[in-house]
């Protein structure tokens, strides 16, 4: 059983990359135990995120600043519960500004140039995120992606870089258009909401609009994205093709935590599961890649996935430490 001082030094040190296998477990079973500390691991996961410290850690020295927020935590213990409800709110307020303090001390300085400073906010394999910009448009970043802003992002443009997966609600402001930057495409909107898809190792970008319209911008030229339509760029062939969805949720639904998919052969399935459940896909043979399947995956355990495809009789799923094997299901 871990104490509050512990639980919380490695939740700070999951954020910051360095805990270790039995550290992240300990977190898990703790996470695990009540709804109360799924709250508060989501809240502090929040404020991390939209800090941007995880990409200084070596400048921001993590170990005084996970020091101070034990510090705090414990004072907090001290005080006496009819001022419970008080305390509770100055603690998240403590960790925020303890958080955030670092990077402006960082920007002050050392960055005193008068250069523009970045924040990128990463989300890692087997987990997703949600933040609100400057601006309050929202951006929910998918498994293995990274988002990065510069601080002059209200008033110079407002300008993302994307790289991976995201969703965008986005703020109108006719004066300010909204640009998203890829590393083929360039994406410029007043106001709407769509999904943009460009992870550096898939063959294919593609983004796919919900709601008012986008500009789209490339090699190829120039394209005016409708609602329910969706744009794809061939990396290697450097070609562009767009297409009038009847069903948007397989390109969305992952921001709500779930996998949906249409007629997709577990070969193309297996990228979006290695993000989502941090794990390795082998197929024993290329057949079984072309297996195709119809559903819908909740963010809940491999185990649930791993049963799913048991249960289809096609193919046999076994499990090895961070590994799933996939092979033809024997007859």
């Amino acid at each position: 059983m871990e104490n509050d001082n512990n639980i919380h030094l490695q939740i700070i040190r999951l954020f910051s990359g360095e805990a270790n296998p039995d550290e992240k477990r300990n977190i898990q079973e703790w996470i695990s135990r009540s709804a109360g500390n799924r709250k508060l691991y989501s809240d502090l996961r929040e404020i991390w995120l939209s800090s941007g410290i995880q990409n200084n850690a070596d400048n921001y020295h993590l170990e005084k600043a996970i020091g101070k927020f034990r510090e705090q935590i414990e004072e907090n213990k001290r005080i006496t519960k009819t001022r419970r409800l008080t305390i509770n709110l100055l603690k998240y307020a403590a960790v925020f500004v303890l958080l955030l303090a670092i990077p402006v001390a960082y920007y002050f300085g050392i960055r005193n140039s008068g250069q523009q400073t970045a924040t990128t906010i990463t989300c890692p394999f087997g987990d997703k995120s949600a933040i609100v910009l400057p601006d309050n448009s929202k951006v929910w970043l998918n498994s293995g992606s990274k988002l990065t802003f510069f601080s002059d992002f209200k008033q110079g443009g407002r300008k993302v870089f994307l790289e991976g997966e995201a969703y965008f609600s986005v703020s109108k402001d006719k004066k300010n258009p909204f640009r998203v930057k890829t590393s083929a495409l360039n994406i410029t909107v007043l106001g709407t909401r769509f999904n943009v898809k460009a992870y550096p190792d898939e063959n294919t970008i593609s983004t796919t609009l919900i709601e008012g319209s986008i500009d789209v911008s490339g090699n190829f030229g120039n394209a005016l994205l409708k609602p329910e339509q969706k744009l794809q760029f061939d990396k290697g062939s450097r070609k562009m093709s767009i297409e009038t969805l009847s069903d948007t949720s397989p390109e969305t639904e992952w921001k709500d935590g779930r996998l949906v998919f249409r007629n997709e052969s577990i070969g193309e399935l297996a990228p979006k599961l290695e993000r989502w459940f941090d794990v390795d896909i082998v197929f024993a043979d290329e057949q079984v890649k072309q297996r195709r399947f119809t559903g819908i995956l909740k963010r809940e355990s491999i185990l649930e996935v791993v049963s799913y495809f048991d249960f289809s009789k096609l193919v046999e799923c076994k499990i090895q430490g961070n590994k799933i094997i996939i092979k033809s299901q024997q007859k």
